[in-house]
Protein backbone atom coordinates (compact mmCIF):
# COMPACT_ATOMS: atom_id res chain seq x y z
CA UNK A 1 0.00 0.00 0.00
CA UNK A 2 2.67 2.59 0.77
CA UNK A 3 4.54 2.05 -2.58
CA UNK A 4 1.16 2.80 -3.89
CA UNK A 5 0.76 5.53 -2.14
CA UNK A 6 4.04 6.84 -3.50
CA UNK A 7 3.16 6.12 -7.09
CA UNK A 8 0.07 7.81 -6.90
CA UNK A 9 1.63 10.86 -5.59
CA UNK A 10 3.82 12.12 -8.53
CA UNK A 11 7.42 11.86 -9.50
CA UNK A 12 10.50 12.32 -6.37
CA UNK A 13 12.23 14.73 -8.72
CA UNK A 14 11.26 18.64 -10.40
CA UNK A 15 11.43 17.90 -14.04
CA UNK A 16 13.66 19.81 -16.02
CA UNK A 17 10.82 21.61 -17.44
CA UNK A 18 9.07 23.08 -13.93
CA UNK A 19 12.50 23.88 -12.99
CA UNK A 20 12.65 25.94 -15.29
CA UNK A 21 9.69 27.61 -15.57
CA UNK A 22 9.97 28.25 -11.36
CA UNK A 23 13.52 29.55 -11.92
CA UNK A 24 12.71 31.93 -14.83
CA UNK A 25 9.24 32.97 -13.41
CA UNK A 26 11.16 33.97 -10.05
CA UNK A 27 13.92 36.17 -12.28
CA UNK A 28 11.53 38.43 -13.52
CA UNK A 29 11.36 39.83 -9.97
CA UNK A 30 14.78 40.76 -10.69
CA UNK A 31 13.63 43.70 -12.61
CA UNK A 32 12.01 45.34 -9.51
CA UNK A 33 15.73 45.64 -7.88
CA UNK A 34 18.74 47.56 -8.91
CA UNK A 35 20.54 44.70 -8.20
CA UNK A 36 20.69 40.95 -7.88
CA UNK A 37 22.20 41.11 -4.29
CA UNK A 38 18.89 43.21 -3.43
CA UNK A 39 16.77 41.48 -5.43
CA UNK A 40 17.95 37.88 -3.88
CA UNK A 41 17.72 38.80 -0.33
CA UNK A 42 14.26 40.98 -0.98
CA UNK A 43 11.79 41.17 2.12
CA UNK A 44 8.32 41.51 1.08
CA UNK A 45 4.50 41.75 3.25
CA UNK A 46 2.50 38.39 3.30
CA UNK A 47 -1.07 38.56 2.92
CA UNK A 48 -1.33 37.81 6.86
CA UNK A 49 0.66 40.83 7.52
CA UNK A 50 3.77 39.42 8.56
CA UNK A 51 7.05 39.95 6.76
CA UNK A 52 8.76 37.48 4.58
CA UNK A 53 11.72 36.58 1.94
CA UNK A 54 10.97 37.19 -1.42
CA UNK A 55 12.93 33.93 -2.34
CA UNK A 56 10.76 31.80 -0.40
CA UNK A 57 7.99 32.12 -3.45
CA UNK A 58 10.57 30.07 -5.14
CA UNK A 59 11.54 27.85 -2.64
CA UNK A 60 8.05 27.30 -2.04
CA UNK A 61 8.33 24.41 -5.01
CA UNK A 62 10.40 22.25 -2.41
CA UNK A 63 7.45 21.28 -0.73
CA UNK A 64 6.05 19.11 -3.16
CA UNK A 65 9.76 16.91 -3.94
CA UNK A 66 10.85 16.28 -0.03
CA UNK A 67 12.84 13.59 -0.96
CA UNK A 68 14.49 16.25 -3.89
CA UNK A 69 17.97 17.12 -1.97
CA UNK A 70 19.93 19.15 -4.86
CA UNK A 71 16.73 21.40 -5.67
CA UNK A 72 17.16 24.16 -2.98
CA UNK A 73 20.58 24.99 -4.01
CA UNK A 74 20.01 24.81 -7.82
CA UNK A 75 17.38 27.08 -7.34
CA UNK A 76 19.87 29.79 -5.94
CA UNK A 77 22.92 28.19 -8.55
CA UNK A 78 20.74 28.59 -11.89
CA UNK A 79 19.21 32.34 -10.61
CA UNK A 80 22.92 33.38 -10.32
CA UNK A 81 23.46 32.24 -13.41
CA UNK A 82 21.17 33.85 -15.30
CA UNK A 83 22.24 36.79 -13.58
CA UNK A 84 25.33 36.92 -15.35
CA UNK A 85 24.40 36.45 -18.78
CA UNK A 86 21.51 38.29 -18.63
CA UNK A 87 22.62 41.40 -16.85
CA UNK A 88 25.91 40.85 -18.74
CA UNK A 89 23.93 41.01 -22.35
CA UNK A 90 21.00 43.43 -22.02
CA UNK A 91 21.06 44.77 -18.64
CA UNK A 92 17.99 45.33 -16.53
CA UNK A 93 15.65 47.62 -17.71
CA UNK A 94 12.28 47.66 -18.97
CA UNK A 95 13.21 46.53 -22.48
CA UNK A 96 15.11 44.16 -21.17
CA UNK A 97 12.01 42.72 -19.27
CA UNK A 98 10.00 42.98 -21.97
CA UNK A 99 12.12 40.20 -23.54
CA UNK A 100 12.64 38.05 -20.64
CA UNK A 101 9.28 38.07 -20.02
CA UNK A 102 8.71 36.00 -23.63
CA UNK A 103 11.60 33.77 -22.17
CA UNK A 104 9.20 33.04 -19.52
CA UNK A 105 5.82 32.44 -21.90
CA UNK A 106 8.10 29.81 -23.41
CA UNK A 107 8.99 28.27 -21.02
CA UNK A 108 5.23 27.76 -19.30
CA UNK A 109 4.54 26.47 -23.01
CA UNK A 110 6.77 23.95 -22.61
CA UNK A 111 6.00 22.85 -19.57
CA UNK A 112 2.12 22.65 -20.43
CA UNK A 113 3.27 20.55 -23.12
CA UNK A 114 4.80 17.97 -21.07
CA UNK A 115 1.89 18.03 -18.83
CA UNK A 116 -0.18 16.95 -21.61
CA UNK A 117 2.00 13.72 -22.85
CA UNK A 118 1.81 10.82 -20.54
CA UNK A 119 4.67 9.73 -22.25
CA UNK A 120 7.05 12.40 -20.83
CA UNK A 121 5.13 12.36 -17.31
CA UNK A 122 6.61 8.83 -16.37
CA UNK A 123 10.00 9.86 -17.50
CA UNK A 124 12.23 10.19 -14.12
CA UNK A 125 14.83 13.34 -14.72
CA UNK A 126 18.40 13.66 -13.77
CA UNK A 127 18.22 15.99 -11.10
CA UNK A 128 22.12 16.61 -10.87
CA UNK A 129 22.06 17.99 -14.67
CA UNK A 130 19.00 20.49 -14.43
CA UNK A 131 21.09 23.78 -13.90
CA UNK A 132 23.12 23.15 -17.04
CA UNK A 133 19.95 22.00 -18.42
CA UNK A 134 18.81 25.60 -17.44
CA UNK A 135 21.07 26.89 -19.11
CA UNK A 136 20.64 25.54 -22.25
CA UNK A 137 16.90 26.18 -22.02
CA UNK A 138 17.73 30.16 -21.62
CA UNK A 139 19.50 29.34 -24.71
CA UNK A 140 17.50 27.58 -27.14
CA UNK A 141 14.20 29.98 -25.70
CA UNK A 142 16.96 33.23 -26.88
CA UNK A 143 17.48 32.05 -30.09
CA UNK A 144 13.66 31.39 -30.74
CA UNK A 145 12.74 34.76 -30.32
CA UNK A 146 13.83 36.24 -33.14
CA UNK A 147 10.93 33.82 -35.42
CA UNK A 148 8.47 35.44 -32.77
CA UNK A 149 7.56 38.80 -34.18
CA UNK A 150 7.57 40.45 -31.10
CA UNK A 151 7.26 44.40 -31.70
CA UNK A 152 10.91 46.27 -33.07
CA UNK A 153 11.93 49.36 -30.45
CA UNK A 154 10.99 52.57 -32.22
CA UNK A 155 13.40 54.93 -33.02
CA UNK A 156 12.76 57.06 -29.41
CA UNK A 157 14.10 54.05 -27.84
CA UNK A 158 16.96 53.16 -29.42
CA UNK A 159 18.20 56.48 -29.58
CA UNK A 160 18.03 56.95 -25.83
CA UNK A 161 19.97 54.09 -25.40
CA UNK A 162 22.74 55.15 -27.91
CA UNK A 163 23.31 58.53 -26.28
CA UNK A 164 22.92 58.24 -22.78
CA UNK A 165 25.30 58.50 -19.98
CA UNK A 166 27.45 60.83 -22.69
CA UNK A 167 30.90 62.14 -21.17
CA UNK A 168 33.18 63.70 -23.50
CA UNK A 169 35.80 64.52 -20.41
CA UNK A 170 37.61 61.23 -20.97
CA UNK A 171 37.94 60.92 -24.77
CA UNK A 172 40.46 61.13 -26.83
CA UNK A 173 40.60 63.19 -29.88
CA UNK A 174 41.60 62.49 -33.49
CA UNK A 175 40.75 64.46 -37.08
CA UNK A 176 38.52 63.16 -39.43
CA UNK A 177 37.77 64.81 -42.89
CA UNK A 178 38.87 68.02 -41.33
CA UNK A 179 36.66 67.73 -38.56
CA UNK A 180 37.36 66.78 -34.44
CA UNK A 181 36.52 63.06 -33.80
CA UNK A 182 36.65 61.81 -30.55
CA UNK A 183 36.43 58.41 -28.59
CA UNK A 184 34.84 58.36 -25.78
CA UNK A 185 37.18 55.71 -23.70
CA UNK A 186 34.78 54.67 -20.95
CA UNK A 187 32.42 53.54 -23.72
CA UNK A 188 34.75 50.89 -25.47
CA UNK A 189 33.65 47.58 -24.92
CA UNK A 190 34.75 44.28 -25.91
CA UNK A 191 32.84 41.15 -26.72
CA UNK A 192 34.59 38.22 -27.74
CA UNK A 193 36.92 39.09 -30.63
CA UNK A 194 35.16 42.46 -31.65
CA UNK A 195 35.65 45.67 -30.57
CA UNK A 196 32.80 48.22 -29.98
CA UNK A 197 33.07 51.79 -29.40
CA UNK A 198 31.25 55.23 -29.41
CA UNK A 199 32.72 57.99 -31.39
CA UNK A 200 31.28 61.73 -31.85
CA UNK A 201 32.28 63.91 -34.58
CA UNK A 202 31.54 67.65 -34.29
CA UNK A 203 30.03 68.96 -37.69
CA UNK A 204 31.46 72.01 -38.60
CA UNK A 205 28.75 73.28 -41.26
CA UNK A 206 25.88 72.54 -38.83
CA UNK A 207 27.52 73.10 -35.19
CA UNK A 208 26.18 69.70 -34.39
CA UNK A 209 28.26 66.45 -33.32
CA UNK A 210 26.93 63.64 -34.55
CA UNK A 211 27.30 60.14 -32.66
CA UNK A 212 28.62 57.14 -34.05
CA UNK A 213 28.50 53.45 -32.57
CA UNK A 214 31.73 51.65 -33.79
CA UNK A 215 32.56 48.09 -34.21
CA UNK A 216 35.70 47.22 -35.31
CA UNK A 217 36.89 43.33 -36.29
CA UNK A 218 39.97 42.12 -37.32
CA UNK A 219 41.27 45.85 -37.84
CA UNK A 220 38.68 46.81 -40.05
CA UNK A 221 35.61 49.46 -38.20
CA UNK A 222 31.98 50.84 -39.82
CA UNK A 223 29.43 52.84 -38.11
CA UNK A 224 26.90 50.53 -37.58
CA UNK A 225 24.80 53.53 -36.19
CA UNK A 226 24.65 57.38 -37.02
CA UNK A 227 22.61 59.70 -34.83
CA UNK A 228 22.49 63.25 -35.91
CA UNK A 229 20.86 66.02 -34.22
CA UNK A 230 18.92 68.01 -36.31
CA UNK A 231 18.00 70.73 -34.43
CA UNK A 232 17.79 72.09 -31.32
CA UNK A 233 15.34 69.30 -29.74
CA UNK A 234 15.67 66.80 -32.70
CA UNK A 235 17.89 63.82 -33.56
CA UNK A 236 17.34 61.43 -36.14
CA UNK A 237 19.05 57.46 -36.28
CA UNK A 238 20.54 56.26 -39.31
CA UNK A 239 20.93 52.58 -38.95
CA UNK A 240 22.54 51.34 -42.42
CA UNK A 241 25.82 50.49 -41.60
CA UNK A 242 28.19 52.53 -43.62
CA UNK A 243 32.47 51.94 -43.89
CA UNK A 244 34.94 54.66 -42.54
CA UNK A 245 37.66 56.37 -44.90
CA UNK A 246 40.77 55.22 -43.25
CA UNK A 247 43.63 57.53 -43.02
CA UNK A 248 46.54 57.35 -39.76
CA UNK A 249 44.34 59.58 -37.81
CA UNK A 250 41.48 56.67 -38.29
CA UNK A 251 43.90 53.79 -37.59
CA UNK A 252 45.00 55.43 -34.32
CA UNK A 253 41.57 55.86 -33.40
CA UNK A 254 40.93 52.29 -33.83
CA UNK A 255 43.27 51.29 -32.19
CA UNK A 256 42.52 53.77 -28.95
CA UNK A 257 39.54 51.70 -28.83
CA UNK A 258 40.31 48.49 -29.09
CA UNK A 259 42.56 49.35 -26.17
CA UNK A 260 40.60 51.01 -24.10
CA UNK A 261 37.99 48.13 -24.74
CA UNK A 262 40.16 45.47 -23.99
CA UNK A 263 41.19 47.78 -20.31
CA UNK A 264 37.60 48.38 -19.85
CA UNK A 265 36.68 44.72 -20.36
CA UNK A 266 39.52 43.54 -17.05
CA UNK A 267 37.08 45.28 -14.84
CA UNK A 268 34.04 42.63 -15.69
CA UNK A 269 31.36 45.78 -15.81
CA UNK A 270 28.47 45.02 -17.60
CA UNK A 271 28.14 46.28 -21.47
CA UNK A 272 27.65 50.05 -21.78
CA UNK A 273 23.83 50.71 -22.61
CA UNK A 274 24.27 51.35 -26.07
CA UNK A 275 25.53 47.83 -26.38
CA UNK A 276 22.20 46.47 -24.27
CA UNK A 277 20.35 47.98 -27.36
CA UNK A 278 22.38 46.10 -30.06
CA UNK A 279 22.42 43.32 -28.04
CA UNK A 280 17.87 43.46 -27.29
CA UNK A 281 17.65 44.63 -31.18
CA UNK A 282 19.78 41.27 -32.46
CA UNK A 283 17.28 39.01 -30.08
CA UNK A 284 14.25 39.58 -31.06
CA UNK A 285 15.49 40.09 -35.00
CA UNK A 286 15.60 43.96 -35.52
CA UNK A 287 18.10 44.01 -37.85
CA UNK A 288 19.55 46.88 -40.77
CA UNK A 289 18.87 45.98 -44.19
CA UNK A 290 22.95 45.62 -45.17
CA UNK A 291 23.99 47.22 -48.47
CA UNK A 292 25.60 44.87 -50.52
Amino acid sequence: MGLFDLMKSGPLQMSQRQFDQCVFDHYCERFNYDSFQNFWHASISNPDGSVGRLVDRLYKYEEDFPKDSLLHSQFAEASLIIEKYWFNTYGISPESFSIFSNICTQAHQALEEQLSSEATQNIEPDPELRVDGCQNSLKTYEQHLAQMELPKFDDLTKIQYFMVDMNESLSAPFKYSGSVLKVLEQDSYMQDDVSWGRWTLFRDTTGYTDIWIVRIESGKAEVVKMISKVDADTYSLDESPRGIQFDSEIFKAIDKTRITAFDNSEFNDPPPPYFQMLSMMDAVGDKPNRNE
